[in-house]
């Protein structure tokens, strides 16, 4: 088939997906064997830490509805009677599941170390997959699939169903507050509930939006900040920093180059030894000031020479500091802390990092204010 025949093809499938899931049709699904049904519900549930898992999956159903003949067990080219998954993943899966604002990895699941050995995909497959659930679930789909004739193209629309769920549900609106009155105080009481309460990946993201929510205030109200910009967030991932990019927030000069920024840590100590890694980033910048904040107080005092060091031969000033206790400062210096509060109300909805449930702990907590 052509680019745009397989294209066309995933639509249709997705279309009757999202209309089964719009009318709460279900039960064309029945045909499914109960234990399959479980298994792919898995598969979708745990995708945060298994997305490689999920893209085999897809891929692997999607390549056998279009071939019937192939085994897909046998997922790379070097495979007696073999096909290229990773090719079909790259080329066509990843793409169309990433344009629906569906889970997917961001290339193929194939880069999952567990799931690149060149061996099939066999019940007796040793790839570490870490959940034995998770894997005894994809082993046994696909198992299903060529040993005991399961429907491959229905399997696919369930499990674009359940995708279609979870993306629909992770959709949580939050409305901004209105409280002039609102005391600093009990915004850090909200902020350390929700560092703190969060749960699954994505919970050290959240001191990095408070933060860039200040700093989306201070920029407009503090002279300091005259002609420069606020950088926009780039990924959590140190792989996707931006070239130039030396903080998690970062202020720059008109000229795009740093002027100041902030690494966030989530229970991790400020050490000696991360203060030398920073300062290989800034080195060969202009930044004047640099902060290190956490979430774990850290001993300044043994931090001291260090930093006086890299002070006295660069000249940017390295801040250590609480993460809570600088954004206490912070919120006396902005002149609407209410303000701040909408601001991190919109990254916590917005942030693609950010899960559900931080999300729903976010609206709770407002709701009690």
């Amino acid at each position: 088939m052509e680019n745009n025949d397989i294209r066309n093809y995933l639509e249709e499938i997705y279309g009757k997906a999202e209309s089964n899931y719009k009318n709460s049709i279900l039960k064309n699904y029945d045909s499914i064997d109960p234990k399959i049904r479980e298994y792919l519900e898995l598969i979708v549930s745990s995708v945060e830490d298994f997305l490689g898992v999920l893209n085999v999956t897809v891929t692997s159903l999607t390549y056998k509805s279009l071939n019937p003949n192939q085994d897909i067990r046998n997922h790379q080219a070097q495979l007696e009677k073999g096909y290229s998954g990773r090719s079909f993943d790259t080329r066509y899966i990843a793409p169309f599941l990433k344009s629906k604002g569906l889970k997917s990895m961001k290339e193929s699941g194939w880069l999952t170390r567990s799931l690149e050995q060149a061996s099939p995909y066999t019940l007796d497959y040793r790839g570490k997959i870490r959940d034995l659930n998770v894997k005894e679930a994809f082993l046994k789909t696909l198992h299903h699939v060529e040993e005991e004739n399961g429907n491959s193209l229905l399997m696919l629309e369930y499990l674009l169903l359940l995708l279609i769920k979870q993306r629909e549900d992770s959709k949580v609106e939050i409305e901004h507050i209105s409280n002039p009155d609102l005391q600093i105080s009990k915004i850090l009481e909200m902020l350390s509930i929700h560092f703190e309460q969060a749960t699954s990946n994505g919970r050290a993201r959240l001191p990095v939006l408070a933060i860039h929510s200040i700093y989306q205030l201070l920029v407009n109200e503090l002279e300091r900040y005259d002609e420069k910009e606020l950088q926009e967030l780039s990924s959590h991932t140190s792989a996707d920093l931006r070239h130039g990019d030396i903080g998690d927030v970062q202020v720059n000069y008109a000229d795009g180059t740093p002027f100041e920024a902030v690494e966030v840590k989530y229970g991790i100590k400020i050490t000696e030894s991360l203060i030398i890694d920073a300062y290989s980033k800034i080195k060969q910048t202009k930044a004047k000031r640099y902060y290190m904040l956490s979430t774990v107080e850290s001993s300044k005092k043994e931090l001291e020479e260090i930093i006086a060091k890299i002070k006295d031969e660069h000249g940017c000033q390295i801040i250590v500091n609480g993460l809570l206790k600088t954004i206490e400062y912070y919120l006396r210096l902005i002149s609407n802390p209410e303000l701040f509060v909408n601001i991190y109300t919109d990254l916590v909805t917005s942030d693609k990092v950010i899960k559900t449930e931080h999300k729903v702990l976010w609206k709770k907590l407002l709701q009690n204010l």
